[in-house]
């Protein structure tokens, strides 16, 4: 088996009799689990004789049964092991065509493969031609081949002066500002946008930077961008001439030239589930299956304690304290730990999940992938992704996530909590974040506002 720290063993449950996962399927038969020899493994994946003496033939005969074993270690289908084997022996008897050995593969050999070589194939079947499948699979091999050390892994690049800059900004946000991960990130893309405008010659040229050059740089993207999105690129711009006003490069004069566009208006109430839309959403799990009981469980730390994607994600095992029924929230958009109560239903669901869904890994993670990259954990994406499934099969028209937060604290709110009460369970550092939910309270509106008067009727 592949001598990787990221392997997973072929067992992928606690009861690995009753267990199995989509990757030991095909066509209705179930593969046995267990530990098999790379023969046998190969054979139950090939059934072919004569495929599997090709495959042998080939230069990198011996690479791709050492790939297909690692690819079906980690979790990756039948089908798509297939797929991916075939892509392979087309890149290696192109490699024999062009005299390549192993050693020079690199990412310019696979760009020549992808770029020079599909576009006019002509090798026979089985030779896979799709562009993004054989992306996939290649990008797949270089990382297997350099993890068996069968070539070099690729020489850092000395970063661009936009980079460079941009990366000290990153350091600056994160150590000095301690912003949230998803702020660092928008703002580096805004502040990377912006710096690449600044380039002259190839260098970076900023002593010359003006309020007009930023007044003018804000007008030419404010026709493509909304009230809201206009006003975050501002609130990014001036952060950024803060930080380079900081370390020397350009006068003060820049922070105050960044225009600061009005407020947006805001209309609408905010929107919020209905309970019967959110009976309908908790309906739509099938918690007959390990991905069913997964999604069910995140599903309720959204609703019922106003979790954040991010922080479903990023929960661990250690995480959850089964005595006091708490669950502790380390990876907050704050930088700050938060202890929250856990509802009856939220830990009944997690219980469920960990004794008869979750595989067996080496990760801490609560949730983790039940498809290959079998047992990493979760990420924000995949946590938002699957609530937006869940949505579309309640037939619900919203798809943002984030209003299970809003309907939540709405709730509370509706219920008689204060906004303090409400700021500290969805931590909120400043109460005009939460106020917005209070906007939405019609009911205790209309008894708080005065009698009309009768000598005015």
């Amino acid at each position: 088996m592949p001598n990787d720290p990221t392997y997973y063993p072929l067992q992928t449950s606690r009861n690995p009799k009753t267990f199995v996962t989509p990757s030991m399927r095909k066509d209705g038969e179930v593969l046995e689990t267990g530990v098999f020899t790379s023969i046998a493994m190969i054979e139950k994946i090939f059934r072919s004789a004569f495929v599997r003496r090709r495959i042998a033939a080939s230069q990198l005969g011996i690479i791709i049964e050492g790939f297909v074993l690692d690819l079906h270690a980690r979790g990756h289908v039948l089908t798509c092991i297939q797929s991916y084997a075939q892509v392979v022996e087309h890149f290696s008897r192109w490699l024999t065509m062009r005299r390549l050995p192993v050693e020079q593969i690199d990412d310019s050999v696979v760009e020549r493969f992808l770029h020079g070589h599909l576009p006019h194939c002509h090798c026979p079947k089985p030779a896979v031609t799709h562009v993004r499948t054989c992306r996939a699979a290649l990008g797949r091999l270089l990382i297997y081949l350099r993890q068996q050390r069968l070539i070099p892994k690729p020489k850092p690049t000395r970063p661009s002066a936009v980079e460079q800059m941009v990366q000290a900004y990153d350091t600056h946000m994160e150590e000095v500002g301690g912003l949230a991960t998803s702020t660092i990130q928008y703002r580096c893309r805004y502040a990377r946008e912006f710096l690449e405008t600044c380039v002259v010659g190839g260098g970076l040229r900023l002593h010359n930077l003006s309020a007009a050059n930023l007044m003018r740089y804000v007008q030419r993207r404010a026709s493509g961008l909304k009230p809201a999105s206009l006003r975050v690129l501002s609130v990014a711009l001036r952060d950024l001439m803060r930080f380079l006003c900081f370390r020397g490069v350009v006068p003060e004069s820049c922070v105050a030239g960044v225009p600061r566009p009005a407020p947006w208006p805001r209309h609408h109430l905010p929107e919020v589930f209905q309970p019967a839309e959110l009976k309908a959403f908790l309906h739509s799990f099938d918690r007959a299956t390990g991905v069913g009981r997964r999604d069910y469980a995140m599903a309720l730390g959204l609703t019922q304690l106003g979790l954040r994607v991010q922080e479903i994600a990023m929960l661990q095992l250690d995480d959850l304290d089964c005595q006091r029924d708490a669950l502790r929230l380390r990876h907050t958009k704050q930088r700050r730990d938060r202890l929250l109560p856990m509802t009856a239903a939220f830990a009944k669901a997690i219980a469920s999940y960990l004794d008869h869904g979750r595989p067996l890994t080496r990760s801490s993670a609560v949730f983790v992938r039940h498809r290959a990259p079998l047992g990493d954990a979760l990420q924000a994406h995949h946590v938002r992704n699957a609530m937006r499934r869940a949505l579309a099969r309640a037939g619900l028209k919203s798809l943002r996530v984030h209003l299970f937060r809003h309907t939540f604290a709405t709730q509370l709110h509706q219920r008689g909590i204060g906004l303090k009460a409400i700021a500290d369970l969805l931590g909120h550092q400043c109460l005009d974040t939460t106020a917005n939910y209070a906007r939405v309270n019609l009911d205790e509106l209309r008894q708080a506002s005065l009698p009309w008067p009768e000598r005015w009727r």
